[in-house]
Order: C-alpha cells, then sequence, then structure tokens
C-alpha cells in the first residue's frame, strides 16, 4: 500500500556524532575499538544527485595469483624507503606496533565492552570471519583500519604496495598452512576472489618489505595492536617473510592475541617448526620480546588464565570471537523502516530510512544503494553501523532504495523501498546495474538534478520516519563471491500500479 507523508511517524531531534570510545557511568572505560556512533547519515539528495559518483562505492579489484609468474622480479620488487613514522599515538616497540598510552603502561584496554556495543548488529560473539591473504599488493592509504578500502593505520599514504616476491605455487603453499593454522575456528580464508565491501573481514598483505609501511625500524610483519577480541573487524597486517606462522601471528594479533613463549607457537618469536595456536595457558613473552608493560590486552587473556597469571590460551580466546567451522546455512533477515512498499512524498520534503537486520552469527555487515529514475547516486557501506539514514531536500522522481545484509557465508539479503517525489514521469531505463555487481557502476554514478524538471517547493519539509511492523518478506539470494546484487526492480511496473492503486482510491 502507497503510504502518505503526512500517515508516518514525524522524526525530529535527530543528532550526529562521531564513532567514540565507550564509556561507562561507573568510570572511564578505554575501549578504542568498541566504537559506537550517533544520530543517523545524513545526505543532502540534491548534492548527492549532482556529485555524479562521489557517494558510490569504488569497485572491488579482484585479485590474479597468476601474475607471480609472470611478472618479472623488476615489476614487483620493493623500492628502498626511508624510515616511516607512525601515526600520532603509536609506537613501535621491537616488532610490536601499541597505542602509546598501552606501551607506557598508562592504560590498559577494558576487558568486558559495554553491552550497548554488544547490542548493535554484528558485533555479537560468537561471529563468524574473513581472512583476505593478498599477494598482489595495490595502493595503499594511511587512515585507521578499513580493509575494504585499503586503508590502514601503518600504510605509507598512496603507497603502491608490492606483489609477492615468489611464485604462484610459493604463495599456494603459505594459503594452505594458513588454512590449517586457522581450521579449527569459524574462519573462512580467501585468496582467488576479494570479498565484497560489506562484509567485515581482515586483510594480510603478503610481501613487500617493513620500509613498505610507516614503521620505523625492520621487522618480520607488523600489525595494529590492542584491537582485543577484534572488536574492530577490518583491520590490516603485514607479512614480510615467507613464513606462514608470521602470516597467521599477524593476523592472530589483530584480533587481540600478544606474544607468548615457545617453539611450537605460532604467538611466538622463537624458532621451530608445526608451529600452532595453543590451546593451554602460555607464559607471555613481555620482558624478553617488548619491554616491560606492553601487553596490549592482558585483561582480557586473564579472564581465561586467571589474574596476574601473564599466561594467554590462544585457541580459547580465538574460539569465544569466531567459534567453530559448522557451515552457516541461516542468511540474515532484513527490513527497511518505514515499512511499506511504496511512499509518496512532497518534493522537497525528509525522510529517515532505518535498518532492521538480524543474524544468527555476529560479523554480518550491511549497505544502502540509492537510485533516482533508475540511475545509481549513492552506494556505500555502513561501516559505522548505524543503521539509520537521513535524506533532505528530496527533488521530484522515482527512488528506490535498497538495504543490503551479507553474512561470510556469502548469503546476501536485500528489502526494497520505492519513495515517489512529487508526480514523477514512469523511468525510461532500469539503471546501470548488472546481477552480482554490489560495487557500483562508475558509468551510472552521476545524476544530472536538472534533468527532472522538479525543484524544490517553497522550503517546507516533511519528516517522516520508520514504522514498527515487521514486512515479513525479503529477498535473500548466494552468489560466489559474496558480492551485492542488482537493483533488479521493474520501475514501470511499479509506477503503473502505482498509478492504479491511486485511481482505484479516487
Amino acid at each position: 500500500m502507497a503510504l502518505k507523508a503526512d500517515a508516518l511517524l514525524l522524526l525530529c531531534g535527530v543528532t550526529v556524532g562521531l564513532p567514540a570510545v565507550a564509556a561507562a557511568a561507573d568510570g572511564e572505560r578505554y575501549d578504542p575499538y568498541a566504537k559506537m556512533a550517533t544520530g543517523a547519515h545524513h545526505y543532502d539528495m540534491r548534492e548527492v544527485l549532482q556529485s555524479r559518483g562521489k557517494f558510490v562505492a569504488e569497485p572491488v579489484e579482484q585479485p590474479d595469483l597468476s601474475l607471480l609468474d609472470s611478472l618479472p622480479l623488476s615489476a614487483r620488487a620493493s623500492q628502498p624507503q626511508a624510515p616511516g613514522q607512525l601515526p600520532e599515538g603509536w609506537v613501535q616497540i621491537g616488532e610490536v606496533v601499541q597505542r602509546r598510552e598501552i606501551a607506557e603502561g598508562r592504560k590498559q584496554i577494558d576487558p568486558k565492552p559495554l553491552p550497548a556495543w554488544e547490542d548493535i548488529e554484528g558485533n555479537q560473539y560468537p561471529r563468524k570471519g574473513t581472512v583476505f591473504l593478498n599477494f598482489n599488493g595495490g595502493m595503499l592509504k594511511a587512515g585507521d583500519d578499513n580493509s575494504a578500502e585499503n586503508k590502514s593505520t601503518l600504510a605509507r599514504h598512496n603507497h603502491p604496495y608490492p606483489v609477492f616476491n615468489g611464485s604462484e605455487a610459493t604463495a599456494l603453499t603459505l594459503i594452505q598452512a594458513v588454512q590449517q593454522d586457522l581450521e579449527t575456528l569459524g574462519v573462512r580464508v580467501l585468496y582467488l576472489n576479494r570479498p565484497s565491501k560489506t562484509v567485515p573481514y581482515t586483510m594480510a598483505m603478503v610481501g613487500g618489505s617493513w620500509s613498505d609501511t610507516n614503521i620505523s625500524d625492520p621487522a618480520g610483519g607488523v600489525a595494529p595492536g590492542t584491537d582485543c577480541e577484534d572488536r574492530d573487524q577490518r583491520n590490516v597486517v603485514y607479512a614480510f617473510d615467507s613464513s606462514s606462522a608470521t602470516i597467521s601471528q599477524e593476523i592472530a594479533h589483530a584480533w587481540g592475541l600478544d606474544h607468548t613463549l615457545g617453539s611450537d607457537r605460532i604467538m611466538s618469536y622463537q624458532a621451530g617448526n608445526n608451529k600452532h595456536f595453543g590451546d593451554n595457558c602460555q607464559a607471555l613473552c613481555e620482558e624478553q620480546c617488548q619491554g616491560p608493560g606492553t601487553i596490549g590486552c592482558r585483561l582480557i587473556h586473564e579472564i581465561y588464565c586467571g589474574v596476574d597469571s601473564e599466561q594467554q590460551n590462544d585457541l580459547a580466546e580465538l574460539n569465544k570471537i569466531f567459534g567453530t567451522p559448522e557451515p552457516d546455512t541461516e542468511p540474515p533477515t532484513v527490513n527497511i523502516l518505514p515499512d511499506g512498499d511504496v511512499i509518496e512524498l512532497e518534493v522537497g520534503a525528509s525522510i529517515e530510512i532505518k535498518a532492521d537486520i538480524h543474524d544468527n552469527y555476529g560479523g554480518v555487515g550491511w549497505r544502502i544503494k540509492v537510485s533516482r529514475d533508475g540511475q545509481v547516486a549513492l552506494d556505500e557501506v555502513d561501516y559505522e553501523k548505524v543503521g539509520a539514514w537521513y535524506f533532505t531536500k528530496l527533488e521530484a522522481g522515482t527512488y528506490e532504495v535498497v538495504l543490503e545484509a551479507e553474512d561470510h557465508a556469502e548469503h546476501v539479503v536485500q528489502d526494497k523501498l520505492t519513495i515517489l517525489v512529487g508526480t514523477p514521469s514512469p523511468p525510461t531505463s532500469s539503471g546501470g546495474d548488472s546481477e552480482g555487481d554490489s560495487e557500483g557502476d562508475s558509468t551510472t554514478a552521476g545524476v544530472d538534478s536538472d534533468d527532472t524538471g522538479g525543484s524544490a517547493s517553497d522550503g517546507s519539509t516533511s519528516e517522516v520516519g520508520p514504522g514498527a511492523d515487521d514486512k515479513g518478506g525479503c529477498e535473500c539470494r548466494s552468489t560466489d563471491q559474496g558480492a551485492g546484487s542488482a537493483l533488479g526492480l521493474p520501475f514501470l511496473g511499479l509506477w503503473l500500479a502505482h498509478r492504479a492503486r491511486r485511481r482505484r482510491r479516487a
């Protein structure tokens, strides 16, 4: 049923804030990775429509391991770089990179995130996980870790990270070993296909040199420390030597494990064969490895091994995060609020869209796509997990909003909402989407806001918001690569149905 704007809930008092460190009423809690955003994402639709692709995600560049045998060594060797400089607030201690306040012993990561953070969909434990092993390098950008966007705390900004300096056969041997290291966990290891941007994952850059990052001293590998229990979920790590144990160790550092002693342990510096994650409380390597007071997730380790034990149980912590490798056969459920298939609004109106998403495991991610008259204007992943979008200054046209969620079993589920603004003409194109392309198409990203013949009204807006009913229906599909789908909604049919409903109401 088409819903008139004046029949919807009026929204007011919407606030927007940046992700903040979790804090509790009973005192300060230090938990820099358990971020919680406030308010909705705000979009001025006039700006979006005129941006010509600014709000459309870049496509995912897929790897090609065959290049490892075809590229000459001269085309993939690391170029010598001057020592780098870590971002403000980070320090390197030996082969460990940490937040300064941890390394100096001034703070410790809170062992328990706030319940409000754990209540955010996707943050729950256990969760399924994904590791992407990147042997093809790529252009990295400096900034807070976001594997999907090639952003890394440890990256040299706009530095082309080199291709792995080894053969495809060597890469496959390393991949198999990492898979074996993680085989008891609910984690998949990808290398032939890079995940879509929607689903959170850890990316390991395999190859290159320490001087291809911003650290200042040599290391066999490096990862941003102190992300206890993998609360961030989108870290980027580096393994410079051709050792599967180094790759697995840096991945586990990003998930909150610290160094231990033991030549048979992945988390140990000591040389040895057949290394593995320990299933007992093993002595931490602090003073011997990096200096006193530098265990980043000490209070989490104590949950499993006892207060002041100075020990770590690798598998107990990893099992808490990822559980066991049983198949995930249940797709997420997705509903757009406000409820209803079609909504009618006046030109210049505003509307808030909210996401109602649930999954049987943590780790789910979601994105929103907005098209006007068949042209994609906005396609972005909700990296902050806000789950709300506030659109203002809507121009005349037929808008389709697609909310899409994806889990680590490559279940991709959508719900759709059509918004009729003004008295739109039936669209002449179904857009530039094609099945399986969730990352956007730059050829359809731009929309000229002057081509609709519509303009803002007298300045008044009608702010509308979500209803509370469950639609009870959504679209679900599985893909080979976890990529998103086409919008797939026949705009012309919807418009004709809408006109028929209007005639029946008359």
